[in-house]
């Protein structure tokens, strides 16, 4: 079985969309800050091949302030293939170690 407990894990809320006037619009919004950490371990599955495909688990909460929101999680499907082999180029000639993102 994969080892959840010590993966990179982002959790974020969504909240009513203050600003829906239609049905065109979305009925909640939130923002997700990705981590280095999380980044990291999505790049490190698609250097082994397969593209990282992402769990989400949703719980309703209610804030302090009685707003109620939807708490989500992001954790990154181990036992899952993603969708399929990418190419991985080449390691460049000079090695840019442990500088941060990819790009």
């Amino acid at each position: 079985m994969p080892d959840y407990k010590n993966q990179p894990k982002l959790d974020f809320a969504l909240f009513a969309n203050k600003f829906r006037a239609s049905d065109r619009h979305p009925l909640k919004t939130g923002n997700i800050e990705f981590t280095e950490e999380f980044l990291r371990a999505m790049v490190n599955k698609a250097k082994e091949g397969t593209m990282p495909k992402l769990k989400v688990a949703v719980w309703d909460r209610v804030s302090k302030a009685g707003t109620p929101y939807e708490n989500a999680r992001l954790e990154i499907d181990l036992g899952g293939t993603g969708s399929g082999p990418v190419k991985v180029e080449a390691e460049k000639a000079e090695d840019d170690s442990d500088d941060g993102l990819p790009f």
